[in-house]
C-alpha cells in the first residue's frame, strides 16, 4: 500500500513538472493592445505635423508619447482642424483631444481627468509698429480681434465687458488661420495662447487677459480609457514631478511669451540704452581679454546674443575687466556697472554679495586635482585663488570642514598641490584639460566630481527688472548655445608652443642629447681606430715594399756581380780561342768554356727556384 502511495505521489509530481515547463501566456500578453484614437489638429508649438507624412513634434505630441509608456496604448491620428476636431470628440469619433481648459459646459459634454497637462495664458498681442494700441485697454475699442474658436472665446468677451470695451471678435476655426489673419494684417489684434505660437518679429504681447490649465479631453463614451488616463497621470507625477516644467522649457522658450514683458522688465528697457557688464578677467573659456584689450570668451557673444534674440536691438554694451571677483561684487553695489559675469556661490554667499544671480547660464563639472591617490577626506587643504571667489565659495558649500589656503593664482595653487604644500584645489571643468597641459611634469591627477558649477550674471538686489530680462534672454538661447560657445573658447584658452615642449619635455630631451653625444663620440671614435689602423697597414706595406726592393736590388746586384766573373772569363776564352792557332789551346780553352758555362746554368738554374719558391709563399 506504501509503495502504490508512493508510486501515485512520484506520477503526480512528474505531471506537475511536465505542465510547469509549458509558459502560461500573461494577462498582458494575452490581452491585444489598446488602440485611442487622437484627434490632433495644427498648432505649430503643441501640435506639430498634422498628417501622417510629416513629422510629428511639440508639447502635446510628446506628452501622448509619454502617456502611453504608462499605459501601453498605441494611436491612431485623425488630423482636422480645432474646430472640426472638438466635434469629432463630441461625435465619439476620436477618444483623446489635448489641450481643452476646462468649463462648465464642456464638462457636460467631454470627461476631464483629475490632472491637467499644462496651463495657458490668454494674452493680448498687437503689431510690432502699430502706435494706436497701448497698454490702455481703451485702445481696444473699434478695432478687430481675432481668437480661436474655443474656450478662449467667452474668457475674451468676459475681459471686453470688464474693461467696458467695444470690438470686432472674429473667431477662427484653426490656428493657422488666425495666425496667417494677423500675419497679412487682416486683423488689428489677436488674442491667443501666446505659449502656443512661435516667436514673431512682427508681434508685440500687450498683456495677459486671462489663464487656465488646459487637460487631455476624453470622449464622454470612454470612461475606461479616463481611468487608466487618471492612473497613467498619477504615475507619472509620482516618477517625475518635474516632467512638465521640462516640457515648458524645451518648447516655449522659443514662443511668444518669451516676448511678454513684465512691468519692471518694460522699466527697465525704457531706462537703458547701456548695458556695463563687468567680467572676470584670466577665466576662459567663460570671460577675458585678448592682447588687444577686447573682452572675449562666451560673454563677449552671450550677452548681445540673448538680448537680440528678445528683439532689443538698440542696446549698446560696455564689458569691463576686472582681476578679482570681490571687485565685481563692490561695482555692482556702487551701480558703477549693471551685471557681473561669471557670478555663483549660491543663494547665501550671493545674500552676502548682495546678488540676485540668473538662472544658470551654463552648467559645469568641478574637477578636484590633487598630486597623490585622493582618499576622499572632507577637511582636506584646499588650495583658493583669492581673485576668484567661485572657487571658494564651491568648496565652502561642498566641503565645510576642509581648510583653506589661499593662493595669488590658480597657477600658485596648482604648484602647492604639486609641492605637498596642500592636499588638492579644485578646477572648472570648462578649464581643466587646457590648464593641466601646462602642469605635465608636476604629475597632477583630476577627477570629477558629483556636484556641478553654475555660471551665472549677477545683479544686484532690487534690480529685478534686469534680473528677469537675462533669465528670459537665457531660457530663450539655451544651454546648447552657450555650450557651443564655451567649446569654441576652450580650444583657444592653451596653444602647446616650443618652449612648452621643452619644459614639458627637458629630461627627456638633455637625456637624449646625451645619448647622442656618447653615440657620437663612440663612431668618431670607432672611425679614428679604423683610420689609424688603415694608415699603420699603409705604413708597413711601404715598408714592407721598400724592403722587398731593396732585397731586389741587393739581389740583383749579387746576381750581376756572381755573374760578371764567369762571363768574363767566356769572353776571355773566346778571344784567346780566336787568337791561336793551337789545337791543344782551343780546346783546353773549350773544357774552360764548358766548365763556365755550366757554372752560370747552375747560377740561372738557382734563380728560377728561388724565384718560383717566392711565388709560391705570395
Amino acid at each position: 500500500m506504501k509503495k502504490r502511495c508512493e508510486g501515485i505521489f512520484l506520477s503526480l509530481l512528474i505531471f506537475t513538472l511536465i505542465f510547469s515547463s509549458f509558459t502560461l501566456p500573461s494577462k498582458a500578453e494575452s490581452t491585444n493592445k489598446k488602440t485611442v484614437k487622437i484627434g490632433y489638429y495644427k498648432n505649430e508649438v503643441f501640435e506639430d505635423g498634422a498628417s501622417d507624412e510629416e513629422i510629428k513634434k511639440g508639447y502635446a505630441y510628446e506628452y501622448y508619447r509619454k502617456i502611453s509608456e504608462y499605459t501601453g496604448w498605441e494611436y491612431e491620428y485623425i488630423y482636422g482642424d480645432f474646430v472640426s476636431i472638438y466635434q469629432m470628440l463630441l461625435d465619439g469619433e476620436v477618444d483623446l483631444v489635448a489641450g481643452l481648459a476646462y468649463t462648465d459646459d464642456r464638462a457636460s459634454l467631454i470627461l476631464y481627468p483629475e490632472r491637467p497637462m499644462g496651463s495657458e495664458r490668454y494674452s493680448i498681442v498687437k503689431h510690432e509698429g502699430d502706435r494706436s494700441i497701448s497698454n490702455n485697454t481703451s485702445s481696444l475699442s473699434g478695432k478687430s480681434i481675432g481668437v480661436l474658436d474655443s474656450a478662449i472665446v467667452s474668457v475674451l468677451n468676459e475681459f471686453l465687458a470688464k474693461e467696458k470695451v467695444t470690438a470686432n471678435v472674429l473667431t477662427y476655426s484653426d490656428y493657422k488661420d488666425l495666425l496667417s489673419a494677423f500675419d497679412r494684417n487682416e486683423i488689428d489684434v489677436m488674442a491667443a495662447e501666446i505659449e502656443g505660437i512661435y516667436d514673431r518679429n512682427n508681434a508685440r504681447v500687450l498683456y495677459n487677459f486671462g489663464e487656465s490649465d488646459y487637460y487631455i479631453g476624453v470622449n464622454k463614451n470612454a470612461p475606461s480609457l479616463l481611468k487608466d488616463l487618471n492612473e497613467a497621470q498619477a504615475l507619472l507625477a509620482e516618477e517625475n514631478p518635474d516632467y512638465l516644467s521640462m516640457l515648458r522649457t524645451k518648447y516655449y522658450s522659443s514662443t511668444l511669451s518669451s516676448r511678454a514683458f513684465t512691468k519692471s522688465e518694460t522699466e527697465w528697457i525704457s531706462s537703458h540704452r547701456i548695458l556695463k557688464i563687468g567680467y572676470l578677467d584670466d577665466f576662459l573659456p567663460l570671460s577675458d581679454t585678448d592682447k588687444d584689450g577686447n573682452v572675449t570668451g562666451i560673454v563677449s557673444e552671450v550677452v548681445p546674443y540673448i538680448f537680440e534674440e528678445m528683439g532689443l536691438n538698440g542696446i549698446d554694451y560696455e564689458f569691463i575687466s576686472y582681476k578679482k571677483y570681490d571687485d565685481i561684487v563692490k561695482d555692482i553695489a556702487k551701480e558703477e556697472i549693471d551685471v557681473g559675469f561669471p557670478m555663483g556661490g549660491g543663494l547665501f554667499y550671493s545674500e552676502v554679495d548682495g546678488l540676485y544671480l540668473t538662472n544658470s547660464l551654463i552648467s559645469s563639472v568641478t574637477d578636484l586635482v590633487f598630486s597623490d591617490i585622493y582618499k576622499g577626506s572632507s577637511d582636506a587643504n584646499f588650495a583658493v585663488n583669492e581673485n576668484n571667489n567661485l572657487q571658494y565659495y564651491f568648496v565652502k558649500n561642498n566641503f565645510p570642514d576642509s581648510k583653506i589656503t589661499v593662493y595669488s593664482s590658480i597657477d600658485e595653487c596648482l604648484k602647492a598641490v604639486a609641492n605637498g604644500e596642500v592636499t588638492c584645489t579644485t578646477l572648472n571643468g570648462l578649464r581643466t584639460g587646457a590648464i593641466l597641459n601646462k602642469y605635465h611634469n608636476h604629475k597632477l591627477s583630476f577627477m570629477q566630481l558629483n556636484e556641478s558649477e553654475e555660471n551665472c550674471f549677477g545683479v544686484k538686489i532690487g534690480n529685478d527688472g534686469l534680473l528677469k530680462l537675462l533669465n528670459r534672454g537665457i531660457s530663450i538661447s539655451g544651454q546648447d548655445y552657450a555650450q557651443n560657445l564655451a567649446l569654441k573658447y576652450s580650444q583657444t584658452m592653451y596653444t602647446f608652443t616650443f618652449w612648452d615642449f621643452i619644459s614639458n619635455y627637458l629630461w627627456q630631451i638633455l637625456l637624449t642629447i646625451i645619448i647622442l653625444f656618447i653615440l657620437t663620440n663612440l663612431l668618431i671614435y670607432r672611425n679614428a681606430r679604423k683610420r689609424d689602423l688603415l694608415s699603420k697597414q699603409l705604413i708597413d706595406s711601404k715598408i714592407e715594399i721598400e724592403k722587398a726592393n731593396r732585397d731586389k736590388f741587393i739581389f740583383v746586384d749579387n746576381i750581376t756581380n756572381n755573374m760578371r766573373e764567369p762571363m768574363s772569363k767566356l769572353t776571355s776564352l773566346i778571344d784567346s780561342s780566336k787568337r791561336t792557332d793551337d789545337l791543344a789551346k782551343r780546346d783546353s780553352n773549350l773544357n774552360d768554356m764548358s766548365d763556365q758555362t755550366r757554372l752560370l746554368i747552375t747560377m740561372i738554374n738557382n734563380i728560377s727556384s728561388l724565384v718560383n719558391n717566392t711565388e709560391e709563399k705570395k
